[in-house]
Parts: structure tokens; sequence; C-alpha cells
């Protein structure tokens, strides 16, 4: 993929002009914040009392876990039910949340383990307002504003996170942990209550309920056959593992190397919070100046100096400047995978992908958690930390040189005809079938145009694709796969094509002498079973 310069995404300013943009970000902003107090004071409850790094990086490992299972099947609802009342449900178990660990403090049952889930079900409540949230973005801004608003939203939640730990060290520090779980109930119960009414004022869009495990299948089937969402995936991966270290890691080394109480602990956390905002604020114009990919290596590799100055450092000033580049860097990357995301996914099935990248996204924060609290019981907090920026350079080299390639076929633009979603039609799998007659010495170039068609059938819903040559006219292809019901196929025949999937439908009919098709083994409309004479190509 090469976006160049040019006149870039609108200002963050231009984005308060969307009412209902306007309306749910401070949500947001206030969510977050109370999460990040629920989990940072957890963690360095936990840090005080002496437990192993294994389990001091439970906290943000059990945050991060609902998302490994419960992603998908939210994505698959936030794409029929209204997702302010999705958000607004969420904040109300998270208020629970809060209540629970008050309970516990006081009565003095807070143990790791009824501590930590606690955490979990935060981190559930925390699935379904991203989930919900990310896929109601794009419907609250206009699309030229998406790379923006990603920033944004990225800054604010960056933001939360620097302000959090600073009001749980606050909080910690001068009232307890009891009160201060409190006003994470109090921040929530705020949530939920301007959502319910938000819902009330302007209820959300609704569509018709779909089966949970078909949906899944389908947004795996397009991850699948999308040479462009792989990549997009990989590169959250490599960035995601290494980049977890510091989240993982990050209160042992103010309070190991450099004997820093809770108050010191916040600062460092807000400093954090406020490189993220810097990113918003001074880094549109290099944004747009340079290519997404080497924008996200940048970020990568500034993160990854961050990540070392904090292994070799004990100088509370420069760890201090780092954890500011580190805040900014951060925001800057994981922006860039939502932005993308956002801009390049189609409409049908853009919720479930989002909710496969924050999947991806918080698995691999999950599983580095883990991973970096092992090593470090293993080998050290300071040898911890330099693998991981050993490893976040390999991600800047992934992101510079291989980058994530061309996204032809997913962009999102509906092809002129394509409307809606579908009509109906009979129940049960259904097969279509085409029949091409090539020449002879078109054939090479019409199977490598088929391959191609092949992963689009597939992204669109098809099953068991094939293409056979005919034995006794060698002139003629018969391509065959199977459609789950024929609504289904009306589906992808009218809600579903888009510009890009068409052009390659074209040009497998330009290099055809003639193309029949599509005849349908189903219920479906007799209309579409149409024969038409394609162009020979010259």
């Amino acid at each position: 993929m090469t976006h160049g310069p040019g006149a870039g995404p609108p200002r963050a300013a231009s984005l308060l002009r969307e009412r209902v943009f306007r309306a749910l970000l401070p949500v947001q902003l206030a969510n977050a914040v109370a999460v990040w107090i629920h989990v940072v004071s957890v963690q360095w409850v936990l840090t005080e009392r002496g437990e192993s790094a294994s389990v001091i990086s439970l906290a943000p490992a059990a945050m991060a876990v609902p998302f490994l299972v419960l992603s998908l099947p939210v994505g698959v609802v936030a794409g029929y039910a209204s997702r302010t009342r999705l958000m607004a449900w969420a904040t109300t178990l998270s208020t629970l949340a809060a209540l629970a660990a008050v309970a516990l403090t006081v009565s003095g049952a807070d143990g790791a383990l009824p501590m930590i889930l606690s955490v979990v079900l935060v981190g559930v409540a925390l699935v379904v307002v991203g989930v919900s949230w990310q896929s109601l973005l794009p419907e609250t801004v206009d699309r030229r504003m998406i790379p923006t608003a990603a920033l944004v939203d990225g800054a604010v939640f960056n933001l939360a996170r620097s302000v959090g730990p600073l009001l749980a060290g606050l909080g910690l520090g001068f009232f307890g942990a009891a009160w201060t779980f409190a006003v994470v109930a109090a921040l929530s119960i705020g949530c939920s209550l301007t959502l319910w009414g938000l819902e009330r004022r302007t209820p959300d869009r609704t569509g018709p309920r779909r089966a949970i495990v078909p949906e899944l299948s389908g947004a795996l089937r397009f991850v699948a056959n999308s040479a462009w969402t792989t990549r997009l995936l990989f590169q959250l991966f490599l960035f995601g593992i290494p980049s977890s270290a510091l989240w993982a890691l990050i209160s042992l080394a103010v309070h190991d190397r450099l004997g820093m109480g809770s108050d010191g602990f916040g600062v460092i956390m807000a400093l954090i919070g406020a490189g993220a905002v810097v990113a918003v604020v001074g880094f549109g114009g290099l944004r747009r100046r340079l290519r997404v990919t080497v924008f996200a290596a940048l970020g990568a590799f500034v993160y990854g100096v961050a990540l070392a100055v904090l292994a070799v450092s004990t100088s509370s000033v420069v760890v201090s400047i780092a954890m500011l580049f580190a805040g900014a860097a951060w925001v800057s990357v994981q922006s860039t995978w939502m932005s993308m995301g956002h801009q390049f996914f189609p409409d049908w099935v853009r919720p479930r992908l989002i909710a496969v990248i924050l999947l991806m996204f918080q698995g691999t924060q999950a599983v580095g958690s883990l991973l970096w609290g092992v090593v470090t019981d293993h080998v050290g907090l300071q040898a911890a930390l330099l693998v991981a920026a050993a490893l976040m350079a390999l991600s800047c080299v992934s992101l510079a040189v291989i980058g994530l390639g061309a996204e032809t076929g997913i962009e999102p633009v509906l092809a002129s005809g394509a409307s809606g979603g579908p009509d109906g039609g009979a129940p049960g799998p259904v097969s279509v079938r085409y029949e091409y007659r090539v020449a002879e010495h078109r054939v090479p170039e019409f199977r490598l145009a088929m391959r191609a068609l092949r992963r689009s059938r597939l992204r669109l819903g098809g099953r068991q694709w094939r293409l056979d040559r005919s034995g006794s006219e060698p002139s003629l292809f018969i391509e065959t796969y199977l459609v789950a019901s024929g609504g289904e196929f009306e589906e992808q025949e009218r809600g579903r094509l888009t510009v890009p999937e068409t052009r390659l439908r074209h040009r497998v009919a330009s290099l055809a002498d003639e193309v029949s098709g599509p005849r349908v083994d189903g219920a479906v409309p007799s209309t579409r079973r149409a024969r038409r004479r394609a162009p020979r190509k010259t």
C-alpha cells in the first residue's frame, strides 16, 4: 500500500462539529479513565504486596483476555443491534465490577484472584464498548475524517491511560483502595446514564438478527481470502507482542529501578498520555507527508528506543522524556490499524473485521503481558525490556520493507447497481455456475485472472469454489461454487459487490470470448440467469 502525500484528512477540530461524535467522545474518555483506574489500582496493589512479576502481569492480561473470547461474537451483534444500547449495558457491567471491588476491599477479601476477576468483568465490558464504538465511528463522521477520528480516538484512550493511573495513584495514596474503586463506580454510572439518555434521544440503526456462527465463519473467510487484511493483522501482531512489554512491566520498572511510589507511577503514566495528545496535535502534517506504513514504522522505531531507555536508565528525568515519546509513538501506530480498517473494509463486513483487529490487538497485549511476566521472572526486568526493544526493531523493518501491499478488492464503494441487502430467497445451499469460452492463447492469462476471482467469490461468502476445463471442448471452462442460500446469493450480488470486486469480474470477462451465467441451482430469481457476450480483448 502506498499512500503518498496529499491534502490529508481534516483537522481534529472539525470533528467537534459532528454532533454524535461530539456527544460520545467524552463518554469514551470517562469510561476509559474508569477502566484504567480500576486496572492500574489492582496492578499497583499487587505490586506493593510483593507479588511476582507473573502475578502482577495478570492484571493487564485479565483485561485483554475477554477480547480473545468475545470480540468476534460482539462484532456480529454490533452488525445488527443498537451500538449505543450495547455500550450502555456494558458500562452498567463496569459499574457492578467496581462495586464488587469496593465490597472486596472493605471486607478484606481482596486477594489476588477476586481482584483479578473484577478486572475480567471490566475487560468484558471493554470488549462491548470497544467493538460497538469502533463499529459506530464511521457513521458519526464523514469518511474523509476517519483517519483523524481514529487518531483522536486513540489519543483519548491513551490520555485515559495516563489520567487513570494518575488518579489511581492519588486515590490509593490519599484515600485508599475502597474509595478509589468507588470513584470508578461513579464514573461508570455517569457513562451508563449518558448512553441510555442518548439512546432515547437519537436511536441507533438496527438490522435483522443474524446467526452468530455463520457470521463468524464469513468474517474469517474474508480474512483468509484478503491478502491486505492478512498483512494488516500480521503487522499488528509484530508490533503488539513487544509493545505489550511496556504496559506489563512499567509498574515494576518505576518501583524497582526508579524507586518511585504510586504518585511517581501516576506521573510517568500521565507523561505517556501527554505524548499521545502531542501526537494528535503535532503529527498531522507528518502523517500527511509520509506513506502510512512509513509513518507506522517510524512510530515503531521510537517506541523501541523508549523500551531500551526504560531498560538501561535509572534517571527519572530520562525515563520521563522517553515515556513522552512512547505515548506519541503508541497512539500513532495503533491508530493506523483502526483508521485503515475503517477506510478500506466494506460496510457489510466492517463490524466483524474491526472486531478481528481488536481481537488481535488485545490478544497480543494479553499474551504479551503473560509472556513478559514469565520472561522477567527468569531473566530479569532489564533483559526482558531489551528483548522487547529488539523485537520492536523487527516490527519497524517489517512495516518499512514489507508494508501492507495493495488494498485491491476490499475498498468499501459499492458497484453501480448494488444496493442494500437481500430480498430473501429460499433457504438451503445453492450452486452457482458460470461458463467461459476462452481462446487457447489466452488460457494462461485467464487462469491467472480466475485465481483473483476465486478469492473474490470466497470473500463475498462462496464456498467450495472450483474451475474445471471441459474434456470434450478444450475452450470451455466451468466455474462452480456453493452459497449458503438463495438469499445469501442475492445479498452477495446486491449488498456486497464493490467496485474493485466488479473490476475482477470484468477482467475475467475481457479474456473470454463468451461468458454464460450465473446459472443457480436453487430458488434464485430467474432474472439473474443472464447470458451475455463479452467483448474480445484487443
